[in-house]
């Protein structure tokens, strides 16, 4: 489905959907189509779902005109030699 079509039929109300399709053009994503998984009302319900989203979901606002999700590189956590701890 796309965002136009949400936002037309769901009004200032959040969405927690799965991304189908995207376009990718510097580090940022820019959602064509999704998969609507629930609609919500309220602000907090959004942010517990949001916490919730398992890879490829999410939770966005129809106010927003389009979806764009900022590409982020995952580099984990590094320690060094001395934080680890020694075997016994």
């Amino acid at each position: 489905m796309k965002w136009s079509e949400v936002r037309k039929l769901y009004p200032d109300k959040f969405i927690k959907f799965e991304v189908i399709n995207y376009d990718t053009m510097d580090n940022k994503r820019y959602v064509k189509d999704i998969a609507v998984i629930d609609v919500i009302d309220d602000s907090k319900i959004a942010m517990k779902e949001f916490s919730q989203c398992k890879e490829g979901q999410f939770v966005y606002s129809t106010k927003n005109e389009q979806i764009v999700i900022e590409v982020v590189k995952y580099i984990g956590i590094r320690r060094s030699p001395q934080d680890v701890p020694a075997k016994v």
